[in-house]
């Protein structure tokens, strides 16, 4: 039998525990970044076409380069503002030491990885070593480029080298940047979302190109300042899953075409689905001018 008094008070805690499960509930979108706050294509030509000046630019069009180089460049003078970026807050979180795998400063390591994955994983890393070392010859290549081209005008960290920023910049724009729709850049970099790590199994991030249909209509969700937000969600096998307590928030870097390589050279880890023997692609800067030429330096 239950007393009226063990009812009510029942009835309060399942009420209270409601009123908390509201407010504090699980949102669907657990990550959106919108658009102004990522760093673009159009961003970066906005930002640094005014510092170059126009005999420069005659000679090595900014706007020639493809988008990831244009990153490069805007990372590297988004550092060299320090707090005066509106990007410093993400820049500071942004690990020192890049962990593409091609890294001049992180070289011993990586050998050392290369060796424990054929010892210990019995992976086939025939080759690996020298594959780094034309990565590391490409990277240095396309900073120098970059450096002597377009190094002088923009702001440089106090006490460091252009030249090393933009190697700095340059693997994190490999190992972090998310691709995107060309409307807005076909790479970018994102904060925030590009904290996330990667599980075969979860969700990937989404692009809001259109929100009238992605919101399906509502009026609050619908304006143009939408379009362009990357979104995150908690998603596995392709359903919703809340997180609990102490639970990761994973998503899917939905790299298809990666053999271990590639995933090792630009990311700086092998995913367990990926621990296979390799095969060779292009390199991740390609298809376009990645740096200016100067005939006359």
């Amino acid at each position: 039998i239950v007393h009226l008094k063990d009812e009510n008070v029942l009835r309060a805690v399942l009420d209270s525990q409601q009123s908390i499960d509201e407010k504090y509930r699980q949102e669907e979108y657990l990550i959106r970044v919108p658009l102004s706050y990522q760093m673009t294509r159009r961003l970066a030509l906005s930002t640094l076409s005014p510092l170059i000046p126009q005999d420069v630019n005659q000679r090595t069009p900014l706007q020639e380069l493809d988008d990831a180089a244009l990153l490069v460049l805007l990372l590297a003078h988004e550092r060299g503002l320090g707090p005066n970026s509106k990007f410093h807050p993400y820049i500071a979180s942004l690990p020192v030491a890049p962990s593409c795998g091609y890294s001049p400063a992180m070289r011993p390591q990586a050998l050392a990885t290369i060796e424990l994955m054929a010892i210990k994983l019995g992976m086939d890393v025939t080759g690996w070593p020298g594959e780094i070392s034309k990565a590391n010859d490409r990277a240095q290549m396309i900073a120098d480029g970059l450096t002597k081209d377009y190094g002088p005008y923009i702001e440089t960290t106090e006490g460091a080298s252009t030249f090393s920023v933009i190697q700095w910049a340059l693997c994190q724009v490999a190992s972090r940047a998310t691709a995107g729709s060309e409307t807005h850049g076909a790479l970018r970099l994102v904060p925030i979302v590009d904290m996330v790590n990667h599980d075969v199994e979860a969700g990937g991030f989404h692009e809001i190109q259109d929100p009238s249909a992605f919101f399906k209509g509502n009026a609050d969700e619908t304006d143009e300042l939408a379009a362009g937000s990357f979104i995150v969600r908690s998603i596995r096998h392709g359903r919703t899953r809340p997180l609990k307590k102490g639970q990761e928030l994973l998503v899917n870097y939905n790299v298809p075409d990666y053999s271990p390589l590639d995933w090792f050279i630009s990311l700086g880890f092998i995913p367990k689905e990926r621990m296979k023997k390799w095969r060779k692609v292009e390199p991740f800067f390609k298809s376009s001018r990645t740096y200016a030429t100067n005939d006359e330096n």
